[in-house]
């Protein structure tokens, strides 16, 4: 509940930001801008997002008593490139895919002792496509439709003290979503709706051989972004987003155990300034984004001892990025 009221009232403040944007900047501008929160490239256009993000996590683990059994620390490098391509102005297909080239965990066990884990390799790579519905060039509101699917590319690998794990998920998923906002000369709001879907996944244990599964949900997600251009040359993003998760089934193939996963929600705040090093050709970007996690359980049904809690996680990630248009 905390999160929750925490991320409207991030929301409320960027609609604040956003109120005198309206009361001054209304007049509807139809210029695809690379950076902003609507860009879609016109046809023919080719647009390119090639980025490096570091990040940093880390949460503490209870046992079923409430004594903290442990704290994690996880740091990981990555590339990732996004490219779009216009099939019309108002039609656009998309492809993403990110490499890890290092995904580090280190376990602090309570009362001495660390335990570190090393993860590498392929994220599954996501296709899909965006279908602009309303344009600005003749309406006073952008409307834009969503889909991306990706595939179970790469099997799910857990790491171990001795063998390096992969980043792949270890299933399908699917992303529905929708975009709302308003362009003007100086200022862009954006509202978005997603909704997730997480097929089965498969987690190979490398040491015992076991197979864990975990079983498909969807997830929503709710977010609101902006853009301020404070010159010909700088601009500036802002945006907050929170993702309501649901419960899984986690299911080991090997030893028949079953137990349920109680994810808490997701609320992220994430900045980033812009600089055009080319107008509306090349841009490049530092961003920065923090995920605050709420409180998640593990309760084993048959196995109460068993039962596990994850608190006190958070995030944060640091990026650059340089977008391009290829006309």
């Amino acid at each position: 509940m905390i999160r929750s009221t925490r991320f409207l009232a991030l929301a409320a403040a960027c609609a604040a930001m956003s109120t005198p944007a309206f009361a001054q900047d209304m007049e509807s501008d139809s210029t695809r801008i690379i950076s902003d929160p609507l860009y879609l490239p016109l046809q023919g256009q080719i647009y390119g997002e090639s980025a490096y993000t570091y990040g940093s996590s880390s949460q503490d683990v209870f046992d079923s008593t409430g004594a903290r059994t442990s704290t994690t620390d996880i740091h990981f490098n990555q590339l990732s490139q996004k490219v779009l391509y216009g099939l019309t102005d108002d039609l656009a297909l998309n492809f993403d895919w990110a490499y890890d080239f290092s995904r580090d965990a280190t376990r602090h066990i309570a009362g001495g002792g660390d335990v570190s884990r090393s993860s590498s390799g392929w994220s599954d790579p996501d296709f899909g496509l965006t279908y602009r519905v309303m344009d600005q060039r003749v309406s006073p509101l952008t409307f834009d439709l969503r889909a991306s699917y990706s595939p179970d590319a790469f099997p799910a690998k857990g790491a171990t003290t001795d063998d390096e794990g992969t980043v792949a998920r270890g299933g399908q998923t699917m992303d529905l979503g929708a975009t709302l906002g308003h362009e003007g000369p100086m200022f862009t709001v954006a509202a978005k709706f997603d909704a997730l879907w997480l097929d089965t996944r498969n987690v190979l244990n490398q040491t015992s051989g076991e197979t864990t599964s975990t079983d498909a949900q969807w997830n929503y997600r709710l977010g609101l972004e902006g853009q301020a251009r404070l010159s010909d040359a700088f601009s500036v993003n802002a945006g907050a987003g929170h993702t309501f998760t649901n419960t899984n089934t986690v299911f080991n193939q090997t030893s028949g155990l079953e137990h349920f996963t109680y994810g808490g929600d997701v609320t992220d705040v994430e900045a980033s300034l812009n600089y055009q090093f080319v107008p509306n050709t090349l841009v490049g970007s530092l961003a920065y984004q923090h995920n605050f996690y709420q409180d998640s359980r593990n309760l084993f049904p048959t196995s109460p001892t068993d039962n596990t809690f994850t608190r006190n996680k958070d995030e944060d990630l640091v990026g650059v990025t340089m977008r391009y248009v290829l006309p």
